[in-house]
């Protein structure tokens, strides 16, 4: 079968430049490299079955062959910039190359993509479109060709030019030396494992790495209910900053704490409660449904897009919305991790950015509930707008401004719905200024992340928007913030109500004045962040359980 050449043209202006041959901006890596702490993360395999330690063995190398796709993913010519960057073994040579692998790529992702391993600018679309390609000329071609726009347009498909057509090469296709081979890996582990939910979804998704149809798999993956929960595929559209229309591979191998799952099972059950509880007209709300599994785990191996600078520390997903409205969708709980961020981020950072009369309720308990309810939310409000006359996702006629402004919907209806659960009594009344106080300190460690990410500009959102109403003060002469409680709840009902309204109504522009009014680092941001010293940015995890 024909091989399909991902190597796209380099910018012009860096087709014959090593990394670093000219002058770039000097920073100082060694406080880059320092800001992500090394973290060991590992479970408790005690419990595990042989045969499903020797399946999690082979999911593991599964996993392990979607980083090389990643890297191409992010842009095309990874693989070469590593090889050059590792030729260089000076101190200075060695740190370039630990900040590249931190960000998977040659661009600071902590700072607006700023490079630092070469001299030019990263394309929007890193490696699912021709460097060179603008999206005027996309969407353009688009318009001049709609016979073509679903294939372009795919989650599952690379943009190539051939001769002045644009055409698009299925996942299978591209990335077929990687995922052969990720395919027999899980087919091994499906043979090796006793459990049967965990075989059907690994041999369903082993046959949608070479068809590229990932509806089955995804529902299969809804039903997993196994020791060993694996998240591997195609997911998340971050990475196309072009249109926001692409999917990284990803996995996430992780063991089940079946105990601590099953307690909070009674929320999914509350899911179309809080749909009907959210502050706007039944018109915006959306029937999904309702089996939303939630799955505490301890992560033991991430790949690809799950382990790129700032480490994820739960997910909700499919990002299908046919799966939704069938089955809902799977919140997973990376408690080794949402541990390690709590105790050696959060902690500290709120320490010295909050006022010390709010610093008593900040809270561990709080902070995994927000987190819980952040991938609740995920599942909540709109889902489609009209585009055209059309019913089309939300995620499609926003392009690349969905994700922040879906990442701080996620955020601030979290909050909403933890505060909608203690009305409900379904948590004690003293979670209620917890959740309020580490809340709002949680979106501090978010913006660290780069107003370039979605997280961060998500917090940054929300952060300015409870500046302006109040709810939030700035002290200057201190550097610190504090929260009034009262004034808090009340701006978060009014900002659920104007984010979901945003995307009900599907307006791209006006989407983006809202993301440039608050998704910025305003002055009382910078100048507290600017003080903080002695706390990482996030954590660089190593897997001892998989070496």
């Amino acid at each position: 079968m024909k091989k399909w050449c991902l190597l796209l043209a380099l910018p012009a202006c860096a087709q014959s430049a090593a990394p670093g041959a000219h002058d770039v901006p000097a920073l100082d890596l060694e406080s880059r490299v320092a800001q992500f702490a090394p973290a060991a993360l590992t479970a408790d395999l005690g419990k595990l079955e042989s045969s499903e330690q020797q399946a999690l063995k082979a999911i593991i190398e599964a996993a392990r062959l979607l980083d090389p796709i990643f890297d191409r993913q992010a842009y095309a010519q990874n693989p070469e910039l590593e090889a050059q960057l590792s030729a260089d073994t000076s101190r200075a040579g060695a740190l370039k190359l630990a900040y590249f692998k931190i960000m998977r790529g040659p661009w600071d992702r902590q700072d607006h993509f700023r490079p630092f391993a070469v001299d030019f600018p990263r394309p929007p679309g890193g490696g699912f479109y021709p460097a060179d390609l603008q999206k005027s000329e996309l969407e353009a071609y688009l318009k001049a060709h709609p016979e073509r726009a679903e294939g372009l347009q795919s989650l599952y498909t690379v943009v190539v030019r051939k001769g002045d057509q644009l055409e698009a090469v299925p996942y299978s296709q591209a990335y077929r030396p990687w995922l052969e081979p990720a395919a027999a890996k899980l087919k091994e582990a499906a043979a090796l494992t006793k459990n049967q939910s965990l075989k059907t979804f690994l041999l369903a998704r082993a046959a949608a790495f070479l068809s590229d149809d990932y509806y089955e798999s995804d529902k299969a993956w809804m039903d997993l209910e196994s020791p060993v929960e694996v998240t591997i595929g195609p997911y998340e559209t971050y990475e196309d900053e072009l249109l926001g229309y692409k999917a990284a591979f990803e996995a996430f191998v992780t063991v089940t704490d079946p105990e601590a799952s099953a307690r909070l099972d009674r929320f999914k059950a509350l899911l179309p409660k809080m749909e009907q509880n959210l502050p706007v007209p039944d018109a915006v709300k959306t029937v999904r449904g309702s089996e939303s599994p939630i799955r505490v785990v301890d992560v033991v191996f991430t790949s690809g897009d799950a382990n790129k600078s700032v480490q994820t520390i739960a997910f909700n997903l499919p990002n299908d919305e046919r799966v939704r409205k069938e089955k809902g969708a799977k919140k997973v709980m990376l408690r080794n991790l949402i541990e390690t961020k709590f105790e050696r981020i959060l902690r500290p950072l709120a320490s010295q950015i909050m006022t010390e009369d709010q610093l008593p309720f900040l809270s561990a308990e709080a902070f995994f509930q927000q987190v819980l309810f952040h991938e609740l939310s995920h599942s909540l409000g709109p889902a489609f707008t009209t585009k055209d006359g059309k019913p089309v996702e939300i995620r499609v006629a926003l392009e690349s401004s969905f994700s922040p402004l879906e990442e701080g919907k996620a955020d601030v209806m979290g909050a909403y719905n933890v505060l909608y659960m203690v009305e409900l009594g379904e948590f004690p009344a003293e979670l209620k200024d917890q959740l309020l106080v580490s809340y709002f300190a949680g979106l501090f460690r978010s913006v660290r992340f780069g107003i370039a990410e979605a997280h961060g500009k998500g917090a940054a959102m929300q952060i300015n928007y409870f500046l302006k109403e109040g709810a939030a003060t700035f002290d200057p002469g201190t550097s610190r913030f504090s929260v009034d409680r009262e004034k808090l709840a009340a701006a978060i009902r009014t900002l659920v109500n104007r984010i979901c309204l945003l995307q009900h109504q599907g307006d791209k522009a006006a989407v983006d004045a809202f993301l440039a009014q608050f998704g910025v680092m305003s002055p009382p941001m910078s100048q507290a962040l600017g003080k903080i010293e002695g706390v990482p940015v996030d954590i660089r995890p190593s897997y001892p359980l998989a070496e």
